[in-house]
């Protein structure tokens, strides 16, 4: 019984810290991708300010403020964005991931207008990280997931981590193409840009990360059909749920 309890709290530390993340993950998202703005610049929306669209904002600015506050952080990507000034890289003006969301003049400690200033290296700064950021988020769910499914064995393990990666990413592209759909086929990141991966659009993001959700559910429905008919052998595991003892 005590060995259960343990195992509980383990479980749900790791679903709490995996939760955060994709939730965190999602503000980020649905700030670049205009979630909430009210005037029409993609599909469904896109530019003014609504209650939704100034609390995402908000959101992401504390949030990345807070994480500025780690002695070294904001200097390093501070001098990362001075250097791609200078030899004319980054991505000013909109575009993918995080080119044309914008972070409003308030993050400064100005009026909070709520207009991007692409021309400010601390502002591409910010941006750098956040697409720093995302991609150590989208790869930290995947292995807390891995951690958080381990005791059920490592094909199912793997196979939901993928599940609730590629999940967790989706909405980046379905909110880009309904929401900013000028940027749907552009770059997916201004960082990924410095190192040489342009190609790489949010066209892309939503096609894989469609293809591989596709994969995985399609795995499971054979493992499904398989345990039914009774061809799981006697020592192989066929248990799809949280492994809460």
């Amino acid at each position: 019984m005590s060995s259960s309890k343990k195992v509980s709290v383990r479980i749900f530390a790791l679903a709490g810290v995996l939760s955060f993340l994709i939730i965190q993950l999602n503000f980020y998202f649905a700030w670049t991708s205009h979630v909430g703005a009210a005037l029409g610049r993609g599909f469904l929306s896109g530019g003014g300010s609504t209650p939704l669209r100034s609390f995402l904002v908000s959101e992401v600015n504390d949030f990345v403020k807070i994480q500025f506050a780690i002695p070294g952080l904001s200097s390093f990507f501070t001098n990362l964005a001075s250097k791609s000034a200078y030899n004319g890289g980054g991505h000013f003006g909109g575009g993918g991931f995080f080119g044309g969301g914008g972070f409003n003049v308030g993050f400064n400690g100005g009026g909070g207008a709520g207009f991007p200033f692409f021309g400010s290296s601390n502002s591409l700064a910010m941006k750098y990280f956040i697409d720093a950021e995302v991609v150590l988020f989208s790869l930290a769910i995947f292995v807390f997931s891995l951690f958080l499914f381990q005791k059920s064995g490592i094909g199912i393990s793997v196979l939901r981590a993928f599940e609730i990666t590629s999940l967790a990413i989706l909405p980046l592209g379905l909110e880009i193409f309904f929401f900013d759909g000028s940027e749907f086929n552009m770059h997916a990141s201004d960082i990924q840009v410095l190192a040489g991966l342009a190609w790489f659009t949010n066209a892309d993001v939503l096609y894989l990360s469609s293809a591989i959700l596709g994969v995985a559910m399609f795995v499971e429905v054979l493992r499904y059909a398989n345990r039914k008919s009774g061809h799981a052998g006697p020592n192989q595991s066929t248990d799809f749920s949280v492994p809460f003892g």
